[in-house]
């Protein structure tokens, strides 16, 4: 998971396009998978929309389509960890990768 630079009062949401958020997505989804679903909370969806949203996002011929859709389908701490992960402030002594750099 990479930490990204975001000004202040710029939009906390998945960046559809990035291809590491993607990744981030996907993993989350497969973890949520494999951990098994278990009944609908007010925080998730119900099981059979879960494996509903996964089918289409692997039939998907779009990955940012497909990173949304199975975005969907994750629990709300799910999302709310991996939106922590990307847009946190790094803590102190930590550094961000240069992204400048070719």
């Amino acid at each position: 998971m990479i930490r990204q630079d975001v000004p202040q009062g710029s939009p906390r949401s998945p960046q559809w396009f990035d291809p590491e958020h993607q990744a981030d997505i996907l993993a989350a989804f497969d973890h949520h998978l494999a951990s098994g679903l278990h009944e609908r909370t007010p925080f998730c969806p119900r099981p059979e929309r879960v494996l509903e949203l996964g089918q289409l996002a692997a039939a998907s011929a779009l990955p940012a389509r497909a990173a949304l859709l199975r975005w969907g389908a994750l629990p709300a701490s799910a999302r709310s960890h991996l939106l922590t992960g990307w847009y946190a402030p790094a803590p102190l002594g930590a550094t961000l990768p240069d992204r400048t750099a070719t």
